[in-house]
Formats: C-alpha cells, structure tokens, sequence
C-alpha cells in the first residue's frame, strides 16, 4: 500500500482517538455529539427533512403511476 503524509497523519489521529477512549465507538460518539452541542459552531444537517402525509400519499400515487405505466 502507498503511504503518503496525509494517511500516516489521518491514521495517527485515528489511533490516537481510539486509545483515548479504549476503542469504545459509543463513548467516542457521545463525545463527538456534547462537542457539537457545545461549539458555537453552526451545525448543518444534511438529511432530507420527512415529507408531510399527504405530500407522501401523491408521491406514492405519482410512483405507482410511472410504474403501471412502464409495464404496459
């Protein structure tokens, strides 16, 4: 494998941070989320919000729809 500075640096930090914690990825994430929740960072979320119930029932319709059609 090629070993460049930017993976050597990346795995270090890695390793790092999972010593820091006794390889334990739940007390990794739960620190991850109380350093998000205290930075004054602005957070984006990058999931789609859920549609409402009604958006979703003529989404559902418009599939249904393309679908009966594609079978003829």
């Amino acid at each position: 494998m090629i070993e460049d500075q930017v993976l050597a640096e990346i795995r270090k930090i890695k390793n790092d941070l999972a010593s820091q914690y006794g390889c334990d990825v739940r007390k990794m994430l739960n620190d991850a989320i109380i350093r998000q929740r205290n930075s004054e960072h602005r957070v984006v979320n990058l999931c789609m919000k859920r549609a409402k119930p009604a958006l979703q029932r003529v989404r559902h319709e418009v599939a249904d729809l393309i679908v009966s059609s594609d079978s003829h």
